[in-house]
């Protein structure tokens, strides 16, 4: 069992979004900068979420100077202040995971030696922990890919379909 995940706005809002924010529970925290508890209040999902998650979830706050040397350190990548703070978090508190969606801040992330996964990525976790059964999968990734607000590349849910599709029952 992964122990710990510091989460950006993605992964929590689109798996809140086809309710499957439950699946964040495979984790023993799950921490959100301040920044990323407003957008997720502001979008609708920190009560989903919340709910979901109860004591695991866990909100810190970055301070201005912990944002400034992350924009300082990624500054090579179009990053948003929320973004930062991710990073910021992630730095000091060094989780086994970070959970983000968002392809330029994974890039940045890994940059800095960080091990991410995306709402997909936890979805076949959950599946790998006995969490969730095949078709449960399945329709989690269905729902995911169509009923989120999730941006997939086309050649990218193929390929996806064709991993979950040759997974064991």
């Amino acid at each position: 069992m992964l122990d710990s995940a510091v989460a950006d706005t993605g992964p929590i809002l689109h798996l809140s979004e086809v309710g499957e924010a439950r699946q964040l529970a495979l984790f023993d925290t799950v921490v959100v900068s301040q920044q990323v508890k407003v957008e997720l209040v502001r979008c609708g999902a920190w009560d989903i979420a919340s709910s979901a998650l109860k004591e695991r979830l866990m909100v810190q706050r970055v301070f201005a100077r912990e944002i400034r040397e992350q924009s300082m350190l990624l500054s090579r990548f179009r990053l948003h202040r929320a973004d930062f703070s991710t990073a910021a978090l992630a730095s000091r508190v060094r989780p086994d995971v970070v959970l983000t969606d968002d392809l330029t801040l994974r890039r940045a992330l890994e940059s800095q030696g960080h091990q991410v996964v995306g709402s997909i990525g936890v979805l076949f976790r959950a599946f790998g922990r006995g969490l969730l059964r095949k078709p449960e999968l399945l329709s989690a990734l269905d729902q995911v890919l169509d009923g989120s607000s999730l941006y997939t590349s086309k050649a990218f849910r193929t390929t996806l379909r064709e991993i979950a599709d040759s997974l064991p029952d």
